[in-house]
Protein backbone atom coordinates (compact mmCIF):
# COMPACT_ATOMS: atom_id res chain seq x y z
CA UNK A 1 0.00 0.00 0.00
CA UNK A 2 2.92 2.39 0.79
CA UNK A 3 3.91 4.64 -0.60
CA UNK A 4 0.82 6.21 -1.28
CA UNK A 5 0.89 8.83 -4.00
CA UNK A 6 -2.88 10.35 -4.39
CA UNK A 7 -5.05 10.61 -1.13
CA UNK A 8 -8.49 12.27 -2.04
CA UNK A 9 -10.44 13.95 1.14
CA UNK A 10 -13.89 12.62 1.30
CA UNK A 11 -16.29 13.79 4.31
CA UNK A 12 -17.47 10.57 5.81
CA UNK A 13 -21.23 11.69 6.24
CA UNK A 14 -21.38 11.55 2.51
CA UNK A 15 -22.05 8.01 2.50
CA UNK A 16 -22.42 7.88 -1.68
CA UNK A 17 -19.10 10.03 -2.70
CA UNK A 18 -17.05 6.61 -1.56
CA UNK A 19 -17.72 5.16 -4.85
CA UNK A 20 -17.48 8.63 -7.08
CA UNK A 21 -13.86 8.31 -5.04
CA UNK A 22 -13.05 4.94 -6.21
CA UNK A 23 -13.76 5.91 -9.70
CA UNK A 24 -10.92 8.42 -9.94
CA UNK A 25 -8.56 5.78 -8.75
CA UNK A 26 -7.04 7.29 -5.76
CA UNK A 27 -4.17 5.58 -3.50
CA UNK A 28 -6.21 6.33 -0.66
CA UNK A 29 -9.54 8.08 0.16
CA UNK A 30 -9.29 10.36 3.74
CA UNK A 31 -12.23 9.88 5.15
CA UNK A 32 -13.46 12.99 7.05
CA UNK A 33 -15.12 13.30 10.02
CA UNK A 34 -13.61 16.60 10.91
CA UNK A 35 -13.74 20.04 9.17
CA UNK A 36 -15.56 18.89 6.39
CA UNK A 37 -18.31 17.45 8.54
CA UNK A 38 -20.77 19.78 10.55
CA UNK A 39 -21.26 19.01 13.80
CA UNK A 40 -24.43 17.86 13.62
CA UNK A 41 -23.79 14.87 10.78
CA UNK A 42 -21.01 14.25 12.98
CA UNK A 43 -22.79 10.93 14.76
CA UNK A 44 -23.80 9.77 10.94
CA UNK A 45 -20.36 10.09 9.43
CA UNK A 46 -18.71 7.67 12.11
CA UNK A 47 -21.98 5.45 11.89
CA UNK A 48 -21.23 5.28 8.00
CA UNK A 49 -17.08 4.45 8.68
CA UNK A 50 -16.95 0.57 8.64
CA UNK A 51 -19.34 0.10 5.17
CA UNK A 52 -16.82 3.01 3.97
CA UNK A 53 -13.93 1.35 4.85
CA UNK A 54 -14.64 -2.03 3.68
CA UNK A 55 -15.70 -0.38 0.23
CA UNK A 56 -12.91 1.03 -0.52
CA UNK A 57 -11.07 -2.42 0.90
CA UNK A 58 -13.09 -4.39 -1.78
CA UNK A 59 -11.72 -1.61 -4.27
CA UNK A 60 -7.94 -1.80 -3.61
CA UNK A 61 -8.01 1.48 -2.36
CA UNK A 62 -6.17 2.36 0.56
CA UNK A 63 -9.07 3.78 3.50
CA UNK A 64 -7.54 6.77 6.04
CA UNK A 65 -9.64 8.58 8.48
CA UNK A 66 -9.12 12.11 9.76
CA UNK A 67 -10.62 12.06 13.36
CA UNK A 68 -11.19 15.63 15.28
CA UNK A 69 -8.31 16.64 17.75
CA UNK A 70 -8.13 14.63 20.23
CA UNK A 71 -10.30 15.10 23.12
CA UNK A 72 -12.78 12.89 25.63
CA UNK A 73 -14.47 11.09 22.63
CA UNK A 74 -11.42 10.22 20.66
CA UNK A 75 -11.74 6.37 21.49
CA UNK A 76 -15.02 6.52 20.04
CA UNK A 77 -13.88 7.94 17.23
CA UNK A 78 -11.45 5.30 16.95
CA UNK A 79 -13.45 2.24 17.91
CA UNK A 80 -16.34 3.19 15.31
CA UNK A 81 -13.11 3.78 12.43
CA UNK A 82 -10.99 0.46 13.24
CA UNK A 83 -12.12 -2.40 11.05
CA UNK A 84 -9.83 -4.77 8.56
CA UNK A 85 -9.18 -2.40 5.82
CA UNK A 86 -8.08 0.97 7.94
CA UNK A 87 -5.01 2.24 6.76
CA UNK A 88 -4.15 5.05 9.12
CA UNK A 89 -5.20 7.31 11.13
CA UNK A 90 -5.36 10.85 11.15
CA UNK A 91 -4.81 12.95 13.52
CA UNK A 92 -5.32 17.03 13.32
CA UNK A 93 -3.93 20.00 15.40
CA UNK A 94 -1.30 18.03 16.61
CA UNK A 95 1.13 19.16 19.12
CA UNK A 96 3.12 16.51 21.17
CA UNK A 97 4.19 13.26 20.92
CA UNK A 98 2.34 12.38 24.02
CA UNK A 99 -0.83 12.81 21.49
CA UNK A 100 0.55 10.06 18.97
CA UNK A 101 1.24 7.60 22.38
CA UNK A 102 -2.27 8.07 23.53
CA UNK A 103 -3.49 7.30 19.91
CA UNK A 104 -1.21 4.17 19.44
CA UNK A 105 -2.73 2.88 22.68
CA UNK A 106 -6.41 3.25 21.36
CA UNK A 107 -5.37 1.63 18.15
CA UNK A 108 -3.64 -0.98 20.04
CA UNK A 109 -6.84 -1.35 22.50
CA UNK A 110 -9.58 -1.14 19.46
CA UNK A 111 -7.52 -3.29 17.11
CA UNK A 112 -8.17 -6.54 19.84
CA UNK A 113 -11.28 -5.68 20.10
CA UNK A 114 -12.06 -6.09 16.04
CA UNK A 115 -9.76 -8.65 15.84
CA UNK A 116 -7.68 -6.80 13.39
CA UNK A 117 -3.65 -7.47 13.28
CA UNK A 118 -1.66 -5.44 16.22
CA UNK A 119 0.22 -2.67 14.78
CA UNK A 120 -1.13 -2.43 11.26
CA UNK A 121 -2.86 0.83 11.01
CA UNK A 122 -0.90 3.84 10.62
CA UNK A 123 -1.10 7.30 11.91
CA UNK A 124 -0.21 10.24 10.06
CA UNK A 125 0.32 13.40 12.20
CA UNK A 126 -1.15 16.51 10.92
CA UNK A 127 0.59 19.03 12.69
CA UNK A 128 -1.61 21.97 12.26
CA UNK A 129 0.10 23.83 15.10
CA UNK A 130 3.55 25.76 15.99
CA UNK A 131 4.61 23.29 18.79
CA UNK A 132 3.91 20.28 16.27
CA UNK A 133 5.74 21.67 13.38
CA UNK A 134 8.24 22.71 15.56
CA UNK A 135 8.67 18.94 17.27
CA UNK A 136 7.40 16.89 14.12
CA UNK A 137 10.72 15.04 14.32
CA UNK A 138 9.72 14.17 17.74
CA UNK A 139 5.82 13.26 16.95
CA UNK A 140 7.48 10.79 13.91
CA UNK A 141 9.26 9.40 16.22
CA UNK A 142 6.67 8.86 19.04
CA UNK A 143 5.05 5.67 17.84
CA UNK A 144 6.48 2.96 14.91
CA UNK A 145 2.76 3.72 13.99
CA UNK A 146 3.77 6.74 12.23
CA UNK A 147 3.53 6.28 8.57
CA UNK A 148 4.55 10.11 7.64
CA UNK A 149 4.24 13.20 9.06
CA UNK A 150 1.21 15.08 7.03
CA UNK A 151 2.12 18.62 5.84
CA UNK A 152 0.68 20.75 3.19
CA UNK A 153 1.72 23.08 0.56
CA UNK A 154 -0.91 26.23 -0.15
CA UNK A 155 -1.82 28.00 -2.79
CA UNK A 156 -2.71 32.03 -2.07
CA UNK A 157 -5.48 31.22 -0.24
CA UNK A 158 -4.10 30.84 3.30
CA UNK A 159 -4.87 27.66 6.12
CA UNK A 160 -4.13 26.23 9.43
CA UNK A 161 -0.31 25.91 8.55
CA UNK A 162 -0.59 29.15 7.60
CA UNK A 163 -2.18 30.89 10.50
CA UNK A 164 0.09 28.40 13.14
CA UNK A 165 3.63 29.39 11.30
CA UNK A 166 2.57 33.13 10.82
CA UNK A 167 3.08 33.12 6.75
CA UNK A 168 0.61 34.35 4.34
CA UNK A 169 0.54 32.34 1.83
CA UNK A 170 1.69 33.24 -2.13
CA UNK A 171 1.18 31.81 -5.44
CA UNK A 172 4.93 31.30 -5.61
CA UNK A 173 5.35 29.59 -2.08
CA UNK A 174 9.02 30.75 -0.75
CA UNK A 175 7.60 31.50 2.64
CA UNK A 176 6.76 27.94 2.57
CA UNK A 177 9.81 26.30 1.32
CA UNK A 178 11.53 26.18 5.05
CA UNK A 179 8.19 24.95 6.34
CA UNK A 180 7.59 21.69 4.08
CA UNK A 181 11.48 20.55 3.52
CA UNK A 182 11.64 20.64 7.96
CA UNK A 183 8.26 18.37 7.52
CA UNK A 184 10.12 15.43 5.44
CA UNK A 185 13.09 15.77 7.36
CA UNK A 186 12.23 15.37 9.94
CA UNK A 187 9.41 12.53 9.13
CA UNK A 188 12.28 10.69 7.60
CA UNK A 189 14.74 11.18 10.37
CA UNK A 190 12.14 10.23 12.48
CA UNK A 191 11.84 7.02 10.77
CA UNK A 192 8.10 7.78 8.97
CA UNK A 193 9.44 7.06 5.49
CA UNK A 194 6.41 8.79 3.47
CA UNK A 195 5.89 12.02 3.93
CA UNK A 196 2.39 13.14 2.29
CA UNK A 197 1.32 16.91 1.46
CA UNK A 198 -2.04 18.48 1.91
CA UNK A 199 -2.65 20.21 -2.01
CA UNK A 200 -4.65 23.45 -0.47
CA UNK A 201 -5.44 27.10 -0.97
CA UNK A 202 -5.96 27.20 -5.10
CA UNK A 203 -9.51 27.26 -7.20
CA UNK A 204 -9.99 23.98 -7.55
CA UNK A 205 -10.59 24.40 -11.55
CA UNK A 206 -7.23 26.14 -11.66
CA UNK A 207 -5.44 22.38 -12.57
CA UNK A 208 -2.16 23.63 -13.85
CA UNK A 209 -1.74 25.45 -10.49
CA UNK A 210 -2.58 22.33 -8.74
CA UNK A 211 -0.36 20.62 -10.69
CA UNK A 212 2.57 23.41 -9.71
CA UNK A 213 2.15 22.61 -6.29
CA UNK A 214 2.40 18.69 -6.54
CA UNK A 215 5.41 18.64 -8.18
CA UNK A 216 6.81 20.80 -5.85
CA UNK A 217 5.47 18.59 -3.21
CA UNK A 218 7.16 15.81 -5.24
CA UNK A 219 10.52 17.52 -5.85
CA UNK A 220 10.53 18.36 -2.12
CA UNK A 221 10.50 14.91 -1.31
CA UNK A 222 7.34 14.37 -0.11
CA UNK A 223 6.35 10.68 -0.69
CA UNK A 224 2.23 12.00 -1.89
CA UNK A 225 0.07 14.65 -1.93
CA UNK A 226 -3.61 14.64 -0.56
CA UNK A 227 -6.26 16.88 -2.85
CA UNK A 228 -9.53 18.24 -1.96
CA UNK A 229 -11.27 17.24 -5.57
CA UNK A 230 -11.33 14.33 -7.52
CA UNK A 231 -10.35 16.20 -10.77
CA UNK A 232 -6.60 16.49 -8.83
CA UNK A 233 -6.20 13.16 -7.83
CA UNK A 234 -5.28 11.87 -11.51
CA UNK A 235 -2.84 14.60 -11.76
CA UNK A 236 -1.07 13.70 -8.45
CA UNK A 237 -1.16 10.03 -9.93
CA UNK A 238 0.50 11.36 -13.23
CA UNK A 239 2.80 13.26 -11.65
CA UNK A 240 4.21 10.86 -9.33
CA UNK A 241 4.05 7.89 -12.09
CA UNK A 242 7.85 7.75 -13.99
CA UNK A 243 7.99 9.23 -17.37
CA UNK A 244 9.25 7.03 -20.53
CA UNK A 245 12.68 9.19 -20.39
CA UNK A 246 13.23 8.42 -16.85
CA UNK A 247 12.51 4.65 -17.32
CA UNK A 248 14.79 4.67 -20.10
CA UNK A 249 17.56 6.87 -18.34
CA UNK A 250 17.89 4.60 -15.47
CA UNK A 251 17.20 1.11 -16.85
CA UNK A 252 20.25 2.29 -19.40
CA UNK A 253 22.28 3.43 -15.94
CA UNK A 254 21.47 0.12 -14.12
CA UNK A 255 22.93 -1.61 -17.27
CA UNK A 256 25.80 0.52 -18.18
CA UNK A 257 26.92 0.06 -14.26
CA UNK A 258 26.54 -3.52 -14.38
CA UNK A 259 28.76 -4.04 -17.24
CA UNK A 260 31.09 -1.87 -15.75
CA UNK A 261 31.33 -3.62 -12.17
CA UNK A 262 31.58 -7.12 -14.40
CA UNK A 263 34.88 -5.04 -15.83
CA UNK A 264 35.83 -4.64 -12.29
CA UNK A 265 35.26 -0.51 -12.21
CA UNK A 266 33.14 0.73 -9.34
CA UNK A 267 32.24 3.60 -11.12
CA UNK A 268 31.52 4.81 -14.83
CA UNK A 269 30.99 7.64 -17.27
CA UNK A 270 26.87 7.76 -18.27
CA UNK A 271 25.66 10.09 -20.63
CA UNK A 272 28.08 12.78 -19.76
CA UNK A 273 27.83 12.24 -15.56
CA UNK A 274 30.00 9.95 -13.68
CA UNK A 275 28.01 7.33 -11.81
CA UNK A 276 28.89 5.36 -9.07
CA UNK A 277 27.20 2.95 -6.37
CA UNK A 278 25.47 6.22 -4.32
CA UNK A 279 23.34 6.62 -7.61
CA UNK A 280 21.92 2.80 -7.41
CA UNK A 281 19.10 3.25 -4.99
CA UNK A 282 17.42 6.03 -6.60
CA UNK A 283 17.12 3.68 -10.23
CA UNK A 284 16.35 0.97 -8.48
CA UNK A 285 13.22 2.95 -6.80
CA UNK A 286 12.16 4.77 -9.78
CA UNK A 287 11.79 1.36 -11.67
CA UNK A 288 9.96 -0.28 -8.78
CA UNK A 289 7.72 2.67 -8.93
CA UNK A 290 6.91 2.41 -13.02
CA UNK A 291 6.96 -1.60 -12.08
CA UNK A 292 3.90 -0.66 -9.66
CA UNK A 293 1.91 1.42 -12.35
CA UNK A 294 1.84 -1.25 -15.21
Amino acid sequence: MWPIRSALFVPAHRRDWVAKAIRVSPGAAILDIEDSVPPQFKPQAMSYLKSEIHELRDAGVGAFVRIQPLFDGTGAEIEAAVTDGLTAIVPPKVSSPDEIRRLHDLLSYAEGRAGVEHGSIGIVPLPETAQGMYDAYRLAKASPRVRGIHGALSGPVSGDFARAFGFRATSGGEEQLYLASKMVLDSRAGGAMYPIAGIFGTPQEDLAAVEVLIRRARDIGYSGVAVMHPSHVAIANAVYRPTEQEVAYFTGLLEAFDAAEKAGLGAVSYQGAMIDYAMLPLAGEVLAEAARNR
